[in-house]
């Protein structure tokens, strides 16, 4: 009798756990996932394209020593086209150097050369932005929320971010603005 009470108890806890599949619909739904980048493949969106979004409901602080931040968080990379629907789950971890802000260099600049020339500003924030990622493959679905076979060898070593790599900067900040409630670049450290 035990021992039935035992299994019913088992099988009862398989269909009831929650899983951790997402489908394409519970992303464009959902309020706690932010689309943050959009790119048509064909021409026009309707014909499918890259979106990606960010769980602004994972994104936890590692660190938080002004002018130090680490953050840390899941994002989605949806693959819309005619020979692929995927929806690919990433975890990234952002350390932010405040110290390198956009506002913080034009700020310092101002203060070592009143007039600053626009192309030294450039210079300065394209060699360091201030950012520096780990990115971590988690898994792979289709549209309906359906696991797929993974085949990433998952690299964590730390790599600078830079502004020009628009995407992972646009998530990096969006990161940065769902739990600082301001963007990255417009922090001023005096």
């Amino acid at each position: 009798m035990i021992q039935r009470i035992l299994m019913l108890a088992l099988v009862l806890l398989a269909f009831t756990m929650p899983t951790a599949a997402i489908t394409y619909q519970e992303l464009k739904t959902s309020p706690q996932f932010k689309l943050v980048h959009t790119r048509s493949m064909n021409g026009s969106m309707e014909s499918g394209g890259l979106y990606i979004y960010l769980n602004t409901y994972s994104i936890e602080a590692l660190r938080y020593a002004p002018p130090q931040y680490s953050l840390r968080g899941t994002y989605y990379v949806v693959m819309d086209t005619s020979y692929q629907s995927t929806i690919d789950e990433r975890q990234l971890t952002v350390d932010y150097d405040t110290n390198y802000s956009l506002a913080t260099l034009i700020h310092s600049s101002r203060i070592m050369n009143p007039s600053p020339s626009m192309m030294a500003l450039i210079e300065a924030s394209e060699s360091k932005s201030g950012l520096a990622m780990t990115e971590v493959d988690v898994a792979k679905y289709t549209f309906d929320g359906e696991t797929k076979p993974m085949h990433y060898v998952n690299d964590t070593r730390k790599f600078p971010l830079n502004r020009n790599n628009t995407i992972m900067y646009d998530i990096a900040d969006a990161m940065f603005m769902s739990v600082y409630q301001q963007h990255f670049d417009d922090i001023v450290v005096q």
